[in-house]
Parts: C-alpha cells; sequence; structure tokens
C-alpha cells in the first residue's frame, strides 16, 4: 500500500507536468531547436576536454561554485500530498510518514544527479584548467550534493514561517552567509586539506536527514505541506502564464499591506488621460511584490555577473543586454496591466496609450539602469 500510494502519485505527477511540457513544447520546436541545440553544446563539450576555449581566461574558481551554490538554491522537496488526504490518510499516520519519506528520497536523489550533471558540464575547466585532480572534483561534488540536501532541509522549515517578511529576512541572511561560508571555506580546502570537504560534507547529511526526519513524523504541518505542494505544482504553469498576455491573473487571496502608496492618493494634481494611465501603471508597479522581486532579480543578478566576469567587452555586452531585457520587462508588465477588461477609456492604437507607454518605460528603466551603470562604472576603474 505505502509503495503503491507512491507510484500512483508520482506517475500522475509525470503525466500532468508532460501535458504541460507539451502545451509549449510541439515536436517542430523539439526538432528544429532542442535537437540542434543538443548536437552543437554536445560537439563544444567534447572540444572543450582537448582546447580549451579562450572566454573563459580571466574567470577565478570561485565562479564556478557561485553557479554551483546558486543551483543548490533551486528547488523544493515535493510531498505530494493532497487536500483530500486530510479525509483519510491522517487518519493512517503511517501511509502519510511513508509517502513523505519516499518523496523527499526521490527529490534528493534527483537534485543529486542534477549536481553531478552540472560537475560532469564543469569537468573540463575544473581538470584542464583550474588543474584540479579527479580526488579534488570528487570532494567537491560530494560537498556541494550535501549542501544540496541541506538547503532544501532548511527551505521546509523557512516554509513554515507565517509571516512573509520574516521569511524573507531569514532566507536572505541564510542564503548570504551560508554563500560567504561556502565560497571561502571550499576555496581554502582546495589549498590545504581536501578531505575537510568531505567531513563537513559528512556533517552536512546528518543534519539533513536528522532535521527532514523529524519533520516528516509531523502531521500538523499538513495544511503548509499542501500549500506547497499545489505551488510547487503549478510552477511552470504559472510561469507559462507570466508571458501570456491574454490569460486573466487571478489575485493573490492573501491580502497584505503594500509597502508602497498603501493610500490610494493622487500623484498628479493636474490629471488627463495619459497622465492617469501612468498613475495607474505606477501604483500598479510597485504594489506588486511579484513585480519589484522580479526587477530586482533581474538587476541583481546582472550587477553580480558584471563583478564576476573580469573582461570589460564581456561586461559592456551584458550591460547593453540589460537595458534591452529590463525594457522589454518593463513593456511585457505594462501591456499586461493594461490588457485588463475594467480599463476600457483607451484602445490599443490610442496614441494616448502609446505615448504613456514610452513615458513609463523611460520612467522605470533609466533610474535603474543609472544604478547599475553607475557599479559598471566603479568595477571598470
Amino acid at each position: 500500500m505505502n509503495n503503491s500510494l507512491f507510484k500512483t502519485r508520482f506517475r500522475k505527477e509525470i503525466g500532468y507536468q508532460w501535458g504541460v511540457f507539451k502545451s509549449v513544447v510541439d515536436w517542430t520546436i523539439f526538432l528544429y531547436l532542442f535537437i540542434p541545440a543538443l548536437a552543437i553544446g554536445g560537439y563544444h563539450y567534447y572540444i572543450w576536454w582537448s582546447e580549451i576555449p579562450s572566454w573563459v581566461n580571466g574567470f577565478p574558481l570561485t565562479f564556478l561554485f557561485i553557479l554551483l551554490y546558486f543551483f543548490c538554491w533551486e528547488g523544493r522537496i515535493r510531498t505530494f500530498l493532497e487536500e483530500a488526504d486530510q479525509l483519510f490518510l491522517l487518519q493512517k499516520r503511517y501511509l502519510v510518514v511513508a509517502l513523505k519519506k519516499s518523496t523527499r528520497n526521490l527529490y534528493v536523489l534527483g537534485y543529486s544527479v542534477g549536481v553531478l550533471i552540472l560537475v560532469g558540464i564543469l569537468a573540463p575547466f575544473l581538470f584542464n584548467y583550474y588543474n584540479l585532480s579527479w580526488l579534488e572534483i570528487l570532494m567537491v561534488t560530494f560537498y556541494f550534493i550535501s549542501l544540496k540536501a541541506l538547503i532544501l532541509g532548511w527551505k521546509q522549515y523557512l516554509d513554515d514561517i507565517v509571516s512573509a517578511w520574516k521569511k524573507g529576512f531569514f532566507t536572505v541572511l541564510l542564503f548570504v552567509a551560508l554563500g560567504a561560508f561556502t565560497f571561502s571555506f571550499v576555496t581554502w580546502a582546495l589549498e590545504q586539506f581536501t578531505f575537510l570537504l568531505l567531513m563537513i560534507g559528512l556533517i552536512q547529511w546528518y543534519l539533513f536527514w536528522v532535521k527532514s526526519s523529524q519533520r516528516i513524523y509531523k502531521l500538523t504541518t499538513f495544511s503548509k505541506d499542501v500549500e506547497v505542494e499545489n505551488m510547487l505544482k503549478l510552477k511552470y504553469v504559472r510561469n507559462i502564464f507570466v508571458f501570456s498576455e491574454y490569460v486573466e491573473k487571478t489575485p493573490n487571496q492573501k491580502k497584505r499591506s503594500s509597502l508602497f502608496y498603501r493610500n490610494s492618493k493622487r500623484i498628479y494634481n493636474k490629471r488627463n488621460r495619459q497622465k492617469s494611465l501612468q498613475e495607474l501603471f505606477i501604483k500598479v508597479l510597485f504594489r506588486n511584490k511579484m513585480y519589484l522581486f522580479q526587477c530586482l532579480q533581474i538587476s541583481s543578478i546582472t550587477t553580480a555577473a558584471l563583478i564576476v566576469i573580469p573582461p570589460i567587452w564581456i561586461k559592456c555586452m551584458i550591460f547593453f543586454g540589460y537595458i534591452i531585457i529590463l525594457r522589454m520587462w518593463i513593456k511585457i508588465v505594462y501591456k499586461r496591466t493594461m490588457s485588463n477588461h475594467f480599463i476600457v477609456n483607451v484602445r490599443k492604437d490610442d496614441i494616448i496609450r502609446i505615448q504613456a507607454e514610452h513615458y513609463i518605460v523611460n520612467l522605470i528603466s533609466l533610474p535603474v539602469i543609472s544604478i547599475v551603470g553607475l557599479i559598471l562604472i566603479l568595477i571598470i576603474v
């Protein structure tokens, strides 16, 4: 019964995600995009083993550790629990525990394979350019696999925090502190004593196993597990909807006071149709935490790339690409806002709406671009 329940839920999840994948990627995209990309990538990967590309020159070893560390923060442990389970499964504790154990082992194993694949892709650089031995590469791989498991376990406890601000604060604090420790410790261990990576990795595995086992046997987390499960199950569907202008977005049911413009007052004293649209978009943008987070995410990733990547010409290319992406993102958010059926005072081809769009794109993008540009100038100087 334990294994059959897990297998049934697992097959159901595979079928659901496969349906989502097929709705986005048809056979023509797979044939003309994915297969050539795999072929070209495989060819270049084969070349890397014999000849390291010139663009790698100047990249510090820490940059590869940053890639591995960011990957360690991706993903969650699923439970495959459903709301209807509280009518039957909660009365049979052993079924819930067995299901959560199986899903934990499945996702930890899957993410461990993901770390192995990523290290395998980076192996030509680690071995031929940074002159690491196979033993050192294996130790680094084991350390980051255990770190991945530990972060997955900690994320479950972070999900139990009710306050969004406390959860965000502890997440950022943990991300920065653990990242600083990881970069300094891994670099030092490779120079001094490699087997310390194995020892710390074993400690991380032990902490993950103990804490995750304690949480598995708690039935009081059932509601939170179901909420997280529903969010992760619809993760890719939401990503599709985010870039769809024609899908109506349902508002979040958990209403919280906004950080900006809590009291709906006028921004412009003298108003017309164009200023009304501008005021509407400004309030929508700054009241929506998701939009603010996306803007911060785009800018922070670009800033990190500008700091880490040494060649100046690559920095400039990244900065110009950032300008294009940021302005495109603002236009997407603007069109999504104006596509709401409550906004009927202007048409899509109305000159007022076009002028408001140009003004808004410049108003939002120029200050953010100026800050990132100033950082780029300070880095170059």
